[in-house]
This record gives structure tokens, C-alpha cells and sequence, in this order.
């Protein structure tokens, strides 16, 4: 599971998204298991020498991380100029896709060495609390729930040119960037419903206020989904004027002419 989670981290890097990736303190990606269990050691209840050791992983990480992302860094600028740039130019983007896959395949297997020794140092509790943290934070679902997301993975099958390829790619690193401070409130909501359950229980007068906080977190948290998903449909419209009737066609087909996240048919 810890070795999946790696996988997608490295998969958001090869999707373009390295501007909007969150970080921890030590510049490795926040959802890295290293991360995510620094971030939750109380939650997980570690103790002194499991947080040492992975203060040590999470240091040797950042040290070898760092020029890859630096490289990642470097990449996105260029694609931001060239995105800007007045003339269209097709080889300097199939260069920089070329590149971005390149890097990507680079970085995977890094993550997924780090990720491995962190799942060894955990008990079978620990392990499978952090495997609820991580998906209740934000793991991404079936892609094809999220068109934008599915166009990026399924570009071969859909036949995706370098020139579209780089413009779904700029819609990838807007939509992180946009999706940010609601993932933020997501967490911070999530924060406090678990800090909720580990709380005594209240007399009877106070449990009464404390249900009717809990239905107001819910409420908005639903709402906050809904939100979530508005923005999935206003990117994922965005990605379909991208596409060639021929290539809509092709999606639809992929789908299985099952509706999803945007609409296929425009």
C-alpha cells in the first residue's frame, strides 16, 4: 500500500504538476508515507526511536530528492514560457513531454525505495491506521471519475499530440493549484472529527452540542465536496475543447458511454 502511494506522488510529478505539489518542511511530497507519518505521529501514536528513524528517512530523502526537484522545477518553467510564448512550437513540446516522462520514471522508483522501509518500521496497527489517513487525505479514486485526469493517463489510447499534451498539462497544474486551499479545509475538517471521537464522553447537556457540531462538520464538509466536484466538471470542460471530435469520440468509447465528471458529448 505505502509503495502504491509512492506511485501516485511520482505520478503527479509526471503529470506536470510539480508547481502545486505540497511539500512538508523537508521539500518531499506531503503525501509521501515518510510525510504522512511524520504528519500523523500522534494519530499513530509513535514512538521516540520510530520518529527518529524516520526524521533520518525523511532527511536522506530530501537530500536525494532535491535536484530531481529541482530539474522538475526547472521543467515547468520552461513549459510555462513556452505556454506563453507567441509561437506554437512542436518539437520544443514533444522535448519537454519527452523530458517530464523521462524525469518521472527517475523519480518513481526513489519514492518508492523510501516508502518501502516505512511500512517495516510500523506495527500492523500503526500501518493500517496511516493506510485510512492517507486515503481519508486526499488519494485520488478511479481516474475516470475526473476527465481531466483519465485524458491524461489514457493520451496514447486517445491519441494525444505533444501540442495537446502540453495544454492538459498547464489544466493539471491549474486545477492543483486551484484545489489547494479546499483540500486544505478537507484536512482541517477531517483533524477535527478525529480529535472529536478520542474525546471523553460529554454529559448529557454538552453531548447535545457536540452532535450538533458534528452535523454542521458534516454539512460542510458535503458541501465542500460539492464544490470539489464543480471545479473537477469546469476543468474537465476546459480539457474536452483540447480534444478533436474524433478523439471525444474515442473517450466516450473508452468510458464505456458511461457519464462522468464533465460533459463527454460536447
Amino acid at each position: 500500500m505505502f509503495v502504491v502511494i509512492a506511485a501516485l506522488c511520482a505520478g503527479a510529478f509526471t503529470l506536470g504538476g510539480a508547481a502545486g505539489i505540497q511539500r512538508d518542511s523537508g521539500g518531499i511530497p506531503a503525501e509521501h508515507p515518510i510525510a504522512l507519518a511524520l504528519r500523523f505521529r500522534q494519530e499513530l501514536a509513535l514512538t521516540a526511536d520510530q520518529a527518529a528513524k524516520l526524521e533520518q528517512l525523511r532527511v536522506a530523502m530530501a537530500q536525494e530528492f532535491a535536484p530531481l526537484r529541482e530539474q522538475m522545477e526547472s521543467l515547468q518553467r520552461r513549459m510555462e514560457e513556452l505556454r506563453h510564448s507567441e509561437k506554437e512550437d512542436s518539437d520544443a513540446a514533444k522535448a519537454l513531454q519527452q523530458e517530464g516522462e523521462t524525469l518521472g520514471a527517475t523519480i518513481k522508483p526513489m519514492l518508492v525505495r523510501y516508502a518501502q522501509p516505512v511500512g517495516e518500521m510500523l506495527t500492523p496497527e500503526q500501518r493500517e491506521k496511516l493506510m485510512r489517513l492517507s486515503e481519508a487525505h486526499g488519494q485520488q479514486g478511479d481516474p475516470r471519475e475526473f476527465l481531466l485526469m483519465f485524458m491524461m493517463q489514457a493520451r496514447e489510447q486517445l491519441g494525444i499530440t505533444p501540442q495537446q499534451f502540453t495544454k492538459l498539462q498547464f489544466l493539471q497544474a491549474d486545477f492543483i493549484r486551484t484545489f489547494a486551499p479546499m483540500r486544505e479545509q478537507m484536512e482541517l475538517m477531517q483533524m477535527e472529527a478525529q480529535k472529536s471521537e478520542h474525546q471523553p464522553s460529554p454529559e448529557r447537556g454538552a453531548q447535545e452540542v457536540q452532535q450538533a457540531v458534528a452535523r454542521q462538520r458534516a454539512f460542510n464538509m458535503q458541501a465542500l465536496q460539492i464544490r470539489v466536484k464543480g471545479l473537477q466538471v469546469q476543468f474537465s470542460e476546459r480539457a474536452m475543447k483540447v480534444l478533436e471530435s474524433g478523439q471525444r469520440a474515442k473517450l466516450a468509447e473508452s468510458l464505456g458511454g458511461e457519464r462522468r465528471t464533465g460533459p463527454i458529448g460536447r
